[in-house]
């Protein structure tokens, strides 16, 4: 019988492999042994001897771990023999657990989606109607005083959000319309019709690129201000501890921020428009040779009350779109600080995109 016996421990050790473990299991092992290990891991049986283990790392013992999930699925045996205390803390801390297969998912019908859409749409614009109205019981508690606020607040956000703002609104506006000037004068001057210069700079900027323009500075500065503001304080349980001792976050946070847009984007529109119109008076002096008393009087006849009605009519609602995205995404703000990050990167868009669409719309109704 021994014979045959020591025919089957021969066919033994042929068929497993054991492999000694150094005293060290490093970096150094992990990226040179241990990639060897993964090769033959799942395609024969492995027999890991560690009796000489005697420091094992963490990327090592993710080496392990892994070496044995590869023999597992490959349906082959990987063994420890003689495991030190430290190597089976580590796997023990890396292994989760039996792995589960999970279901496929089923596509959800159309239907379903549609539905789930259609809720989720009803429920977000329910949620604008109920700040909006947020937003005006804040403004007229602040103006009749039933809602305390920040003593000097309305002032503070006048000078961060309008004042300090001035100066970009000026240079941008300034350039574009020297850039603009330049290009229409040089068409106009081919057909001998550069005295309408005046004209198309004065209709352009009162009634377009200087709202929308300012609209957009503002949306990218101001708005981006207010969401990160607002943000932080969410994130940082300031407007719980406002709701704690009583204040109404519509007019302590929002109302200020509200009223101090609506009254500086107006103002910040009718500079920018002056900007770009002395702009065009340069190009005209020159570069055409026009007289700045003839550009005055065409310019003039171009523009009439009408159009500076509808200039601040068409700011104070960019104003209002401006102050309620930036005012509602930073008081929405969960998480931590990488969320105050995207807050402020969704006002921003949010306020460029829906800034345009009214602007369009105010065309359509105005000029169509």
């Amino acid at each position: 019988m021994r014979p045959y016996a020591n025919l089957a421990r021969g066919l033994y050790l042929r068929l497993v492999t054991e492999i000694i473990l150094p005293s060290r299991l490093d970096r150094a092992w992990a990226l040179g042994e241990g990639r060897d290990l993964f090769q033959r891991a799942g395609k024969e049986e492995l027999v890991l001897v560690c009796d000489k283990v005697a420091f094992v790392d963490p990327l090592s013992a993710g080496t392990l771990h892994h070496a044995r999930r590869l023999s597992q699925n490959g349906g082959k045996k990987l063994s420890l023999r003689s495991p030190s205390p430290q190597i089976l803390e580590r796997l023990a801390a890396l292994d989760p657990g039996p792995l589960v297969e999970v279901a496929p998912i089923q596509p959800q019908p159309a239907l379903e989606r549609l539905g789930a859409w259609a809720f989720e749409l009803g429920q977000s614009l329910a949620d604008g109607w109920t700040f909006t109205l947020e937003m005006i019981l804040g403004m007229v508690f602040l103006a009749t005083r039933r809602e305390r606020s920040w003593p000097g607040a309305f002032w503070r956000q006048l000078h961060e959000l309008g004042t300090t703002a001035l100066p970009v609104v000026l240079l941008l506006t300034g350039l574009i319309g020297l850039t603009l000037a330049l290009l229409m004068g040089q068409q106009l001057e081919t057909y001998g019709a550069s005295i309408h210069l005046a004209t198309l700079m004065g209709v352009s900027f009162v009634r377009e690129v200087g709202p929308l323009l300012t609209a957009v500075i503002l949306a990218g500065r101001s708005g981006s201000a207010i969401t990160a503001e607002l943000a932080s304080m969410k994130v940082q349980e300031e407007v719980d501890a406002l709701h704690t001792m009583g204040a109404s976050q519509a007019a302590f946070l929002v109302a200020p921020r509200l009223l101090a847009l609506v009254v500086t984007l107006p103002i910040l529109a009718l500079f920018a428009s002056a900007a770009g119109i002395l702009a065009g008076l340069f190009v005209a002096v020159f570069r055409l040779g026009l007289s700045a008393s003839v550009y005055f009087q065409v310019l003039l006849d171009a523009i009439d009350v009408q159009d500076l009605f509808n200039t601040l009519l068409k700011t104070v609602v960019f104003a209002s779109i401006i102050a309620f995205l930036a005012c509602r995404i930073g008081l929405a703000t969960r998480g931590g600080s990488d969320a105050v990050g995207r807050a402020t990167t969704k006002t921003v868009v949010s306020g460029i995109f829906w800034t345009v669409i009214a602007d369009c719309i105010f065309a359509l109704v105005l000029y169509l």
